[in-house]
């Protein structure tokens, strides 16, 4: 049942005895700028480890293992340019506690969100340098990922100059040090007063006392009720391409196509089934002829951002082959636009997205990951794999043909 506490606060209750854990996400989201993302992802984290009565990381999980274990975490994503700060939390089921958890894990969601550890508008000193430092040296392990690494660079390379989505949406370390306890208090409280506020739970308990434990909570209207998703800029006339040099064994190659949004559920689903396809399964024809037949790559899958516009590809390759490998992927693209592939190939690369959805039911983070992103985009409840079943090979050759190359950006080992 869905249920609107207020302008912009919505509750979605999914009643089920099916899990030992009861599940909450609430999820605030905000149009993504060049400098809210660090600051968001700052906040994540004073958020998670301490509140003004528990205000050490370490008097807040004992207080939650006195719940039989509760977990609270907090964390930080993005949905095509929405930028979303999500509180997860799980706990055992008050069937099988023989106690009342439920109202307990809320009182504590309340404590995480409406009692930070602050005080006269800011967050307290002393976890506020503890919790900038850890987030700098966060990000910056980020990047000794070399195929990381390069596939920010290609994003990088990708979006335009000034486009918010060359943010990443965990921040950049740069940043970490501009930021103040006031600025990012007043970042918290924008969030509370301003994002879209979604509130999903899944589990065994009555939905009045759900209903009524939420609307407890202090949230106000706010005005931004729906939100912009989708990004698609202009595209290049000219591929964009940079080539870097590192004492890397192995060199990475990654490629960046652009495609339409995908503007409702059955375009989704049809680019789903193009991209496994294509490199984003074991079935695909990159990962089959470039890596297995030709022996040209140690690795070669591609990616869908469909909110994004984009597909990524990456590739371990050697560096004098890069170029060789960087054909043979857009043979492998025209061979789709053609319809070279079989109905036995479409078939089993359907069979395979179905059975992910399907195992994806009996995990609850998925079940709410899916409901939370179909109510942003405003999709009506479905069930995923007919649409997967029902797409046609037309239907995907018509996808391929969409698709522009933009980008190409090779980490290289040779010096």
């Amino acid at each position: 049942m869905h249920y609107r506490l207020a302008d912009g606060v919505n509750l979605e209750v999914i009643s089920s005895s099916k899990f030992k854990l009861n599940q909450i996400l609430i999820n605030f989201a905000t149009p993504q700028t060049v400098s809210n993302a660090t600051s968001r992802h700052l906040l994540a984290n004073l958020l998670e480890t301490s509140t003004n009565k528990y205000p050490t990381q370490t008097a807040l999980a004992t207080q939650l293992a006195k719940q039989y274990g509760t977990d609270i975490s907090v964390g930080v994503s993005r949905l095509g340019q929405l930028h979303c700060v999500r509180l997860k939390a799980s706990f055992v089921n008050d069937q099988l506690a023989q106690t009342d958890l439920f109202n307990q894990a809320v009182t504590m969601i309340k404590e995480v969100l409406f009692n930070p550890l602050a005080t006269a508008g800011q967050f307290d000193g002393p976890t506020f340098d503890r919790q900038a430092t850890n987030l700098k040296a966060t990000i910056k392990g980020y990047y000794d990922d070399k195929q990381f690494w390069a596939a920010r660079r290609l994003l990088d390379l990708y979006y335009q100059d000034g486009a918010v989505m060359q943010v990443p949406s965990f921040g950049r370390a740069q940043e970490v040090d501009q930021l103040t306890p006031a600025s990012v208090y007043q970042a918290y409280q924008d969030m509370l007063s301003n994002d879209r506020v979604d509130i999903l739970f899944l589990g065994d308990t009555a939905e009045q006392v759900v209903k009524d434990a939420f609307t407890s909570l202090p949230f106000t209207g706010r005005t931004r009720t729906s939100l912009p998703i989708m990004y698609q800029q202009a595209g290049y006339r000219q591929v964009q391409r940079q080539v870097d040099y590192r004492p890397v064994s192995q060199a990475k190659l990654n490629v960046a196509y652009q495609l339409p949004t995908c503007q409702d559920k059955q375009q989704y689903y049809t680019s789903l089934v193009f991209n496994d396809l294509f490199g984003g399964s074991p079935y695909s024809k990159l990962y089959l002829n470039i890596r297995e037949k030709a022996s040209l790559a140690y690795y070669a899958s591609s990616r869908l951002l469909p909110f994004n516009g984009l597909l990524t590809i990456q590739a371990g390759v050697n560096s004098v082959t890069a170029h060789r490998v960087e054909k043979m992927i857009g043979e492998q693209l025209v061979a789709i636009q053609q319809g070279q592939f079989t109905d036995d190939q479409l078939t089993e690369v359907k069979r395979g997205l179905i059975n992910q959805y399907r195992s994806g039911n009996d995990l609850a983070g998925s079940i709410l990951g899916r409901r939370l992103t179909n109510r942003l985009l405003n999709f009506p409840d479905h069930d995923g794999a007919e649409l997967i079943a029902a797409v046609t090979k037309d239907q995907v050759v018509q996808v391929a043909k969409t698709l522009t190359k933009q980008a190409v950006y090779l980490l290289s080992g040779e010096i």
